[in-house]
């Protein structure tokens, strides 16, 4: 009982600062990164993809992360409705003229300049999601095998009476923990990533996998 609890804590507690690590990156996104940072990674990314998966590759990868925004943030009107809910209405400012002194303060240019930087985030999180689909044959291959390597390693530890190690099984389930954590975070990461990134990370799950079966305890 004891043991549950502590499990379901640490598991709260785990969810919890990733959330708050999410939340603090947004803001950071959001406030912090200069306007022509974005515009530099956009383009070293977009030189990594088509180096590392070929031109062929990487114009449908482009295409389809497009689509992917388009359907649901563009045409579902997200993109305009926080421009207009933030952002002073032409329209509203001609009609009121007192609304000239408000609609003239430097504040809305800054604005307008973070929800910019905020949907091309979104896009570009979009972007290195189509990439890591983009992967999915050596990634599925990757798992597979180390199904096949852990189960058979396990087989061969119960034949010959070996204990499992609860320090390596520990391990592996905080690396695959700790896999699913950087995934998510960095898909809004404000740093160009190396598309050459998701099958190095996709290894050390297969690795982290294949420990994680071996060392798993036989159950009664």
């Amino acid at each position: 009982m004891a043991t549950d609890t502590q499990t379901k804590t640490s598991w709260l507690w785990a969810t919890t600062v990733a959330v708050i690590l999410l939340v603090m990156e947004f803001v950071l996104l959001s406030a912090l990164i200069p306007a022509d940072w974005s515009t530099r990674m956009r383009d070293q990314e977009v030189r990594w993809v088509s180096s590392q998966l070929g031109e062929d590759t990487a114009t449908a990868v482009f295409a389809s992360a497009q689509r992917w925004y388009g359907t649901v943030f563009l045409r579902s009107g997200l993109v305009d409705a926080s421009y207009d809910l933030l952002l002073p209405e032409a329209a509203a400012v001609q009609a009121t003229p007192e609304l000239d002194k408000l609609a003239a303060a430097p504040l809305w240019p800054w604005v307008k300049t973070r929800l910019d930087l905020i949907w091309f985030a979104v896009y570009l999180a979009i972007q290195r999601l189509v990439v890591l689909f983009a992967w999915w044959p050596f990634i599925g291959f990757a798992l597979i095998g180390a199904v096949v390597d852990g189960l058979i390693r396990r087989r061969i530890r119960l034949a010959g009476f070996d204990y499992p190690s609860p320090l390596a099984h520990r391990l592996a389930v905080r690396v695959l923990l700790g896999l699913g954590f950087l995934l998510g975070f960095g898909l809004l990461l404000p740093l160009p990533v190396p598309t050459l990134a998701v099958p190095v990370l996709a290894l050390i799950a297969a690795a982290a996998l294949a420990v994680l079966l071996t060392q798993t305890q036989k159950r009664v």
